[in-house]
C-alpha cells in the first residue's frame, strides 16, 4: 500500500540506522529494514489500518532522509530523517457510523542531530544547502574549513557549545570560512576558540558571508579578532554576546579588514585588545 523511499546524502547507506514498521492497533512490529549501501533505495510497507514508521539514529544521522509514498495515488504521505517517526493510515479511522472521510495522515517528528566532532565535520562536508542541528556540546579536535558552501546552516535547538582550545589553529580556531561561502550560525555557543593569527573562533575570508544569530562567544583569543575576524567579507550579527574575548592587537570581540558588518542587539563584556578595539576594530 505504501513505498518507503530511503536516501543517504553521503552515498554509503544508513550506517546503522534501521527503520521499523509498527501496527498501531497491536503495537507489534510488522517489518524492519535499512539502507544497506548506496545513496538511495526503496522498501514496500504493507498493511491495512494505521502504522507508524520509526527510523533510528545510526552513526551519521545528518545523512539520513526518507519519504513515504502511497502507491495508488503517488502522493507523499510523510517525510523525515534519522530519529523521526510518522504515522500513516491506509483507511479512515474506525467509526461507529459509516464514513466517507478521506484517508488521514499524521506525523510527529522528533529530530535528533549531531553530537560528536566527527559527525559535525562529516555533515559540513555535504556543503551547500545542508541544515545541521547540534544537540550536545562538542569539543573540537581541529579547526574545520568551510569552502564554497552555499546556504549552509549550523544551529542548535538546545544551546550547544562548540569548544576549542590549543589545537594549533593559525587562522580560525574553530571555523575557517572561505571561497564565497554563505554560512549561518544560530543558537550556538563558541568557547575557548584560539588562533595564533586571525579569528579565535571564526575566520571569514574570500568574499564570504556569515550570519550569526543568538550566539555566545566566551573566552576566545587571537592576535586579531578574538571572537571573529573578517577579511574581504561580510557579516550580520544579532542577539549575540562576546564575553572575555581578547586580541593581541586589534578587536577583542570582532575585527574587520576591508569588510562590512551589520550588528544589532549585541554586547561586548570584559573584552580587550592590546592595541585598539576591545569590542570591535575596523581597519
Amino acid at each position: 500500500l505504501f513505498t518507503l523511499n530511503m536516501v543517504d546524502s553521503w552515498g554509503d547507506g544508513w550506517s546503522g540506522a534501521e527503520w521499523t514498521w509498527t501496527e498501531d492497533s497491536t503495537n507489534s512490529d510488522a517489518d524492519t529494514g535499512t539502507l544497506d549501501n548506496g545513496a538511495s533505495g526503496t522498501a514496500p510497507l504493507c498493511g491495512v489500518g494505521c502504522y507508524t514508521l520509526s527510523v533510528g539514529v545510526g552513526d551519521y544521522p545528518s545523512e539520513v532522509s526518507w519519504t513515504i509514498v502511497k502507491d495508488d495515488t503517488g502522493r507523499e504521505e510523510a517525510s523525515g530523517g534519522a530519529g523521526e517517526s510518522a504515522t500513516v493510515c491506509s483507511t479512515a479511522q474506525p467509526s461507529p457510523l459509516p464514513t466517507t472521510s478521506p484517508p488521514t495522515t499524521t506525523a510527529s517528528p522528533t529530530r535528533e542531530g549531531v553530537n560528536t566532532f566527527s559527525e559535525l565535520k562529516k555533515a559540513i562536508t555535504t556543503g551547500s544547502n545542508a541544515q545541521i542541528n547540534v544537540v550536545d556540546n562538542i569539543v573540537f579536535d581541529e579547526a574545520i574549513t568551510i569552502s564554497a558552501a552555499v546556504n549552509l546552516t549550523i544551529r542548535s535547538s538546545v544551546g550547544a557549545v562548540l569548544i576549542g582550545g590549543d589545537i594549533g589553529a593559525v587562522d580560525g580556531g574553530l571555523f575557517h570560512i572561505k571561497d564565497a561561502s554563505d554560512v549561518t550560525f544560530t543558537g550556538l555557543g563558541f568557547k575557548s576558540g584560539s588562533a595564533s593569527n586571525f579569528g579565535g573562533c571564526l575566520f571569514v575570508t574570500g568574499s564570504s558571508n556569515v550570519e550569526v544569530d543568538d550566539a555566545d562567544f566566551l573566552e576566545c583569543i587571537a592576535y586579531r579578532g578574538g571572537g571573529m575576524y573578517l577579511e574581504d567579507s561580510s557579516a550580520t550579527v544579532s542577539g549575540t554576546s562576546y564575553t572575555s574575548c581578547s586580541a593581541g592587537e586589534y578587536g577583542g570581540g570582532m575585527a574587520l579588514y576591508d569588510s562590512s558588518a551589520t550588528v544589532s542587539g549585541t554586547s561586548y563584556t570584559s573584552c580587550s585588545a592590546d592595541n585598539s578595539g576591545g569590542g570591535m576594530a575596523l581597519y
